[in-house]
C-alpha cells in the first residue's frame, strides 16, 4: 500500500493511509503528539474535515493537519510534526500549499521551538510567533491518584448543554469565530470530565483536546479552594490511561501558576520539547 502512493511531491493523504500514517507517527511520540492524535481520530472516523498533507510520501519529513470547516474563519489551526529541526524548508512547501489552497493566514501549533525559528529565519516577517513558547508536559502512570469529591457534587462527562457555558470561561474563545463548534466537537468525541454541584450547574472540567493535549481546565472562582481543578485533572488521566492514551499538556512558559499546578500534581517535564505557536502569512510568503 505504501509503495502505490509513493511521491515526492506535497500533498494530501487519502483516508486509506491513515493507518499506516498513524503507526509512523506513534513511534516519535511524544514529538509528533499534535500530528498523531488527529489522524488517530480521522482513522477513527470521529474527526470530520481535515485534511492531512505530508511533504512526500511514504518516506515524510513533515505531517500537517489543517481545519477545512471554515474557509473565511481567520487564521486557520493547523496541527503540525517535523521529523528534524533541518527540515524547516519541507514544512514551508506544505505550509504554502496549505495557506494557498485556503486563501488564508495559518495558526500553526505543534512544531518544536527550533523548527520554528529556523522556519522565521528563513522567512522573515511572514512568520511570527503569537505567543510565548509552550512546554510539553505529561503525567507517569505512578502519579495518577484518586482525590476525594464532596458527597453533593456529582462527576460526569461534559455535554452539550455545558458548551456555553464552557465556551464563555475560555480565556481564549475570543480568538476564533468558530470557537463554538469546535469546542462542541471535542465534546461530543473526545474524553472529559466535568463535576456539576447539586444544582447541576458545571463548577469544574477538563477534556482531551482534538490534538491530544489535555486542557480547558476550569473551576468556577467560588470553587477555587476544594482542590476541584486536581481532581478533574486526575480522573480524566484515569480515563485516558484506561483507554491506553498518552497523557500530554502544553503549557505556555510564562503561565506560571498553571506550571506550578501541573508540576504539584506530577507532572514531568518532556526535555528538549518546546512547542511554538506561530502565524503563517498568506501571501507573504
Amino acid at each position: 500500500m505504501l509503495q502505490s502512493y509513493f511521491s515526492r511531491m506535497p500533498q494530501k493523504i487519502p483516508q486509506r493511509l491513515y493507518e499506516d500514517l498513524e503507526k509512523i507517527l506513534e513511534k516519535e511520540l511524544p514529538f509528533s503528539v499534535q500530528a498523531y492524535y488527529p489522524v488517530k481520530l480521522l482513522r477513527k472516523k470521529l474527526l470530520n474535515n481535515r485534511i492531512v498533507w505530508v511533504d512526500k510520501w511514504p518516506d515524510f519529513k513533515v505531517v500537517v493537519v489543517s481545519d477545512d470547516r471554515h474557509k473565511d474563519v481567520s487564521p486557520q489551526r493547523i496541527h503540525c510534526f517535523c521529523k528534524d529541526t533541518h527540515e524547516s524548508s519541507s514544512l514551508d512547501s506544505v505550509l504554502r500549499l496549505i495557506s494557498d489552497e485556503l486563501s488564508n493566514s495559518l495558526l500553526m501549533f505543534g512544531c518544536r521551538s527550533s523548527v520554528v525559528d529556523d522556519l522565521i529565519k528563513s522567512r522573515g516577517s511572514s512568520v511570527r510567533r503569537v505567543s510565548p513558547d509552550a512546554y510539553m508536559l505529561t503525567l507517569p502512570e505512578e502519579n495518577i491518584i484518586s482525590l476525594p469529591i464532596p458527597d453533593d457534587f456529582k462527576i460526569t462527562n461534559l455535554k452539550e448543554h455545558h458548551l456555553d457555558t464552557v465556551v464563555q470561561e475560555w480565556p481564549y474563545s475570543g480568538v476564533f469565530s468558530d470557537s463554538k463548534e469546535w469546542i462542541k466537537e471535542m465534546i461530543a468525541v473526545l474524553p472529559s470530565v466535568c463535576i456539576e454541584n447539586k444544582e447541576g450547574q458545571p463548577i469544574a472540567w477538563v477534556l482531551q483536546q482534538d490534538y491530544g493535549c489535555i486542557g480547558m481546565l476550569q473551576v468556577k472562582s467560588e470553587y477555587k479552594r476544594a482542590k476541584l481543578g486536581s481532581a478533574v485533572t486526575m480522573l480524566l488521566a484515569q480515563k485516558l490511561r484506561e483507554e491506553g492514551s498518552h497523557i500530554y499538556s502544553a503549557i505556555n512558559v510564562e503561565n506560571s501558576q498553571s506550571l506550578a499546578f501541573h508540576e504539584k500534581n506530577g507532572f514531568h517535564y518532556l526535555s528538549d520539547f518546546l512547542i511554538a505557536f506561530v502565524n503563517y502569512g498568506y501571501n507573504q510568503t
